[in-house]
């Protein structure tokens, strides 16, 4: 009797291991390259036909035709301040700067898709420098494919996985850390999209100075989320360096720390220099610009 309750506890125990490792190994499978397209943003994001269409071929369609379209509200605006300034006497530009500045950002506006686009391609090239330091030094690219491969060669030793194990708590803990992470990234790539959309309207607010701070707020959350990539890829890199070969305990409390900084990427760089947070976990509170 006694053998026989063992036996049906070791078919459950085995049962549940099995079903844990298929849905940690499916996860791995969906969220390897899902992550990295996600994360390290790149030019093409900007490139499809549907996105230009939607920001606008020309000044006569899309979100650049409102944008042009406010450019007769601006003029009437600094019409009447400049009026009322030589009644109050408050500090107005001068109708020659007003124009210049007019010139300047009107053409800027009409070209925020390329201007965006370069932005981008600064950002993406630092990070595909970082990735060529890891191929340089570790022989692989800084990337989320291989930093889920160094935790399964950590965890699955000799092919065998236990969920009740030590191993078995670290990998349950990764696994769920990169599902949170395809949830905040997703949103951060949602969000560099609406502030390219936001581009025309930000250049726009720069001709007067009264409106100025739209733009400055739109330039601080646009560079903060783009700066993001910069720095997982360098949690990344740092996570390439860690020792499994000793398949040490330290180095599986370090894939959690590894993990955790991912997550907390997008908040440590909104508190370096501002911008807006896309971490999930916030509350809605804490969802805002600084």
């Amino acid at each position: 009797m006694e053998e026989q309750t063992i036996n049906l506890t070791e078919i459950i125990l085995n049962s549940i291991n099995e079903l844990f490792s298929k849905m940690f190994s499916s996860i791995d499978n969906s969220i390897y390259s899902l992550l990295d397209d996600i994360t390290f943003i790149t030019p093409d994001l900007l490139s499809k036909n549907s996105f230009e269409k939607l920001l606008g071929t020309s000044t006569s369609n899309g979100l650049l035709l409102i944008c042009n379209s406010l450019v007769l509200g601006f003029i009437l605006y600094y019409s009447f301040n400049y009026l009322i300034s030589h009644l109050t006497y408050a500090k107005i530009d001068s109708p020659k700067q007003f124009i210049f500045k007019a010139i300047i950002f009107i053409a800027v506006m009409n070209s925020s898709l390329w201007i965006c686009e370069q932005i981008i391609n600064i950002i993406s090239i630092i990070t595909v420098s970082i990735s060529n330091i890891g191929q340089k030094l570790f022989g692989t690219n800084v990337a989320f494919s291989s930093f889920i491969d160094n935790i399964n060669k950590s965890i699955y030793v000799d092919n065998i996985f236990n969920i009740f194990s030590f191993d078995g708590i670290i990998k349950s803990f990764t696994s769920f850390g990169l599902i949170n992470l395809v949830f905040t990234y997703s949103l951060r790539y949602i969000m560099v999209q609406i502030f390219v959309l936001l581009s025309p309207f930000a250049f726009l607010s720069l001709i007067t100075n009264s409106s100025e701070w739209f733009f400055k707020i739109w330039l601080k959350s646009f560079i903060s989320l783009l700066l993001v990539q910069i720095l997982i890829s360098l949690i990344l890199l740092l996570s390439l360096s860690i020792d499994i070969t000793q398949n040490s305990t330290l180095s599986k409390i370090l894939f959690i720390g590894i993990i955790y900084a991912l997550t907390r990427a997008n908040m440590y760089m909104k508190e370096l220099f501002g911008g807006i947070s896309t971490s999930i976990n916030n509350n809605l509170s804490n969802f805002k610009i600084n």
